[in-house]
């Protein structure tokens, strides 16, 4: 039995904003995404992936959503210099063991290309005590949540 505990930051505001969140070694990237929005303040009405580089973009590694991934995965491969996994099928044991997670490990999260919403999710730990089935969870957080179409739009840049 295995879960992963992610502390989830704000990459612009890391130590005011940030959400700890277990989730189970079963559930998929998608289902930890949905989680993360709502506890940060999002909504899901737009694109999003998970990466592996602290630079978004650059990830060799993009674990996407389903409706971007399903849309893309057409795409001509040779001018793909990422490799695109559908998030929506991919567990978070399976996505730690691609990546060879440790603890303390960083992944990225991009909500929403226009606006770039951008956070990190760094591994603290994968309790033993947790079901592999847990259901992602809050279960520590600081900061106020993002408003996501008001005036914290103007914060961000």
């Amino acid at each position: 039995m295995t879960a992963y505990r992610f502390r989830v930051k704000f990459a612009l505001d890391p130590t005011s904003l940030w959400r700890d969140i277990v989730v189970g070694a079963d559930r998929t990237i998608a289902e930890f995404q949905s989680a993360i929005n709502p506890a940060v303040g999002l909504d899901q009405t737009h694109l999003w992936f998970i990466g592996d580089d602290e630079e978004y973009w650059d990830s060799e590694v993009k674990y996407q959503c389903p409706q971007e991934y399903e849309q893309s995965s057409g795409g001509d491969p040779v001018f793909r210099t990422e490799r695109l996994e559908n998030a929506g099928e991919v567990t978070i044991g399976e996505m730690a063991r691609q990546l060879g997670l440790q603890q303390y490990d960083r992944l990225c999260y991009l909500y929403d290309y226009g606006d770039e919403w951008r956070f990190y999710a760094i591994l603290k730990d994968a309790p033993d005590d947790e079901p592999c089935d847990t259901e992602p969870a809050v279960v520590n957080e600081k900061g106020e949540s993002i408003d996501q179409y008001g005036s914290s739009r103007e914060r961000r840049f």
